[in-house]
């Protein structure tokens, strides 16, 4: 109840705050990856962020309390688009937003606990490709449980969120250097 309560508080935010937050947060672990990268601690707990993540992302689109619908899939690629410029409701270029934003932190944890056992191009591929996967598997169970529309425009801009976040992990990972002292 609680995550569903912060998850419409976020989707509800307005859009140009929630990308200021996710820019601030992400210089943000930046920072903290400069500092504390090569401390026993810190992959555990980017990995506990991951699971914590990849929960919330499985709870607020699975299992959210609500009616259920059986609708039929979306399966044409950016149908969202075509109804929004054909009348339909703008509301749906939120939602691709917002799907775009919830696999961005997956994707910048899961390239960070990769770093320096793939090379960067294969990480970004991994990472992207998995958790596509899981948001392949997550309009499947939409579909076959009957919780909601499952759409094909919503894995692509879960997708995009992935890469993005695994593309700045990446970067991360990559252009700070180490300045601790041994």
């Amino acid at each position: 109840l609680m995550l569903g309560t912060i998850f419409n508080w976020i989707y509800c935010m307005d859009i140009s705050v929630l990308l200021l937050i996710l820019a601030t947060a992400t210089v943000g672990f930046a920072w903290v990856y400069r500092r504390y990268h090569g401390s026993r601690w810190f992959k555990p707990v980017v990995g506990m962020l991951f699971v914590l993540f990849t929960a919330a992302i499985l709870a607020v689109t699975l299992f959210r309390s609500g009616e259920r619908t059986a609708l039929e899939p979306s399966l044409i690629p950016f149908e969202s688009y075509r109804a929004v410029l054909n009348g339909g409701n703008v509301e749906r270029l939120r939602s691709n937003f917002m799907n775009v934003v919830l696999f961005y932190p997956a994707g910048l944890f899961a390239a960070v606990l990769l770093s320096g056992k793939w090379h960067p191009i294969l990480r970004v591929l991994l990472v992207t490709i998995l958790l596509a996967g899981m948001s392949l598997g997550i309009e499947y169970a939409q579909y076959t449980c009957v919780l909601g529309q499952p759409e094909v425009d919503d894995v692509i801009h879960n997708t995009l969120g992935a890469l993005i976040g695994s593309v700045c992990g990446n970067m991360i990972g990559k252009s700070i250097p180490d300045t601790r002292t041994e």
